[in-house]
C-alpha cells in the first residue's frame, strides 16, 4: 500500500516534500483489524485528503468577470492549496467505535490524520488488533493478532507554508458568442509510469449578465454567471503484478455570481455562490492478512456542499497573466496561477 501514497502525492506534487514520513508508516496493517474497523480507520485517517482536493478542484476557474471576445482564448496553469483546519489534524479514536482493534490505556485517545503533525513512536499510542469475532475460526477470542503504534501524519507544515492539500490544474477557456465563454479543462489517461493511470475532464460556462440590466453601461463593473464541473479518476496499482489497486473517483460543482473591475493593468475579481464535492475511493483486489484474505476490503465516500465565496487579484502584462485567489470555505484555499491571455 506504500506505493499509493506515494504515487498519490507525487500527483499532488509534493514527492519529496515527506518522504521519511509516509515511509515510516505501515498502512498495511490498518487490514488486520477487519474489513468493518479497516474502513472506519483509513476513513478518517484519509480524510483531509480527500476533502481537500475536493474543495481545491473548485478553485482556479476564472480572474476576471468579462468573458473573452468571439474566439478569444486563455490558456492557464494553477496550483490551490487547500487549507487544512486544526479539527482534520487529528481524529479520536473510540473503542467502542470498533470490533478487533483497541486503545489498552483508556476508552479513546487522540491519534494524527495523513494531514496531521508527523510524530515520533514514543508520541504515538498502540493500537491492539484482537480476534474478539474469531474470524481465523481457532476459537481463542482473545488472540492478539498484531500490536501497532497509530500511523502518524506527514507533518507538512514542516516543509510547507501551512498545512495544505494542493490541486494542480490546467485549463483553456474560448470566447463564443453574445458574451458567453467556455472553459475547458482535459487530461487524457495518462499513465503514472507502471504504478497506474490518471485522467480528468472539466467544463465551465461563463455568462455577461450586465446586458440585462436596463442601465447597463452605468455599471462600473462586469457581471457574470458561472458554473463548472470537474471530474478526476485515478488508479494506482499496490502491488508489482498488478492484481492490487487503489481507485479514486473525485467530482466537483461550483455556481457563482462573478464581478471584476479592471483598473489598468489590474483587475480585482470576487465570487459568491454554491460548491460541491463527492470523491468515492476503493482498495480493490485480494489481500492477505493475519486472519485471512480479505476481498476488495476498502470503499468509502466523501462529499459536502456549501457557501463559497472568493477574492482575487489578476496582473496583466500584454497577453502574460498572473493571478491570486482565496476561497473561504471549510478548507480555506489559496490558489496561484500563471497564464496566456487574448482578446
Amino acid at each position: 500500500m506504500k506505493r499509493f501514497f506515494q504515487v498519490l502525492f507525487a500527483f499532488f506534487l509534493i514527492v519529496g516534500v515527506s518522504k521519511k514520513s509516509y515511509s515510516q508508516i505501515d498502512f498495511d496493517s490498518f487490514l488486520e483489524a477487519g474489513v468493518g474497523d479497516a474502513n472506519r480507520l483509513l476513513e478518517l485517517y484519509m480524510q483531509p485528503v480527500f476533502e481537500g482536493l475536493g474543495y481545491g478542484m473548485n478553485s482556479g476557474w476564472y480572474n476576471t468577470a468579462k468573458p473573452h471576445k468571439f474566439l478569444g482564448f486563455d490558456i492557464s496553469a494553477s496550483l490551490s492549496m487547500a487549507r487544512v483546519p486544526d479539527s482534520r489534524q487529528f481524529f479520536t479514536f473510540e473503542n467502542s467505535d470498533y470490533t478487533n482493534v483497541f486503545y489498552g490505556q483508556g476508552t479513546s485517545v487522540r491519534t494524527p490524520t495523513l494531514f496531521g503533525p508527523n510524530l515520533g513512536a514514543d508520541e504515538l499510542p498502540e493500537l491492539s488488533f484482537r480476534d474478539f469475532d474469531d474470524i481465523d475460526n481457532d476459537g481463542d477470542t482473545m488472540e492478539e493478532l498484531i500490536r501497532i503504534s497509530a500511523p502518524t501524519g506527514l507533518g507538512i507544515d514542516n516543509d510547507l507554508p501551512f498545512n495544505a492539500v494542493p490541486t494542480p490544474m490546467a485549463q483553456i477557456g474560448i470566447g463564443l458568442f453574445k458574451g458567453t465563454e467556455v472553459k475547458l479543462r482535459y487530461l487524457p489517461e495518462v499513465a503514472l509510469g507502471d504504478d497506474g493511470n490518471v485522467n480528468m475532464f472539466g467544463i465551465g460556462i461563463m455568462h455577461d449578465i450586465t446586458s440585462y440590466f436596463p442601465a447597463e453601461k452605468l455599471i462600473p463593473i462586469d457581471l457574470s454567471i458561472f458554473a463548472g464541473y470537474t471530474n478526476l479518476t485515478t488508479e494506482v496499482f499496490v502491488n508489482d503484478e498488478k492484481t492490487q489497486s487503489a481507485k479514486f473517483d473525485a467530482s466537483s460543482w461550483v455556481l457563482q455570481v462573478v464581478a471584476s473591475k479592471k483598473i489598468a493593468f489590474l483587475t480585482v475579481f470576487g465570487g459568491l455562490g454554491y460548491s460541491n464535492y463527492d470523491v468515492d475511493f476503493a482498495m480493490l483486489g485480494s489481500y492477505n492478512t493475519e486472519s485471512g484474505t480479505l476481498v476488495d476490503p476498502i470503499g468509502f465516500n466523501f462529499k459536502d456542499n456549501g457557501i463559497r465565496t472568493n477574492v482575487g487579484l489578476r496582473l496583466k502584462l500584454l497577453f502574460l497573466t498572473l493571478t491570486g485567489e482565496y476561497a473561504l470555505q471549510e478548507y480555506n484555499t489559496l490558489t496561484a496561477g500563471v497564464g496566456i491571455s487574448i482578446r
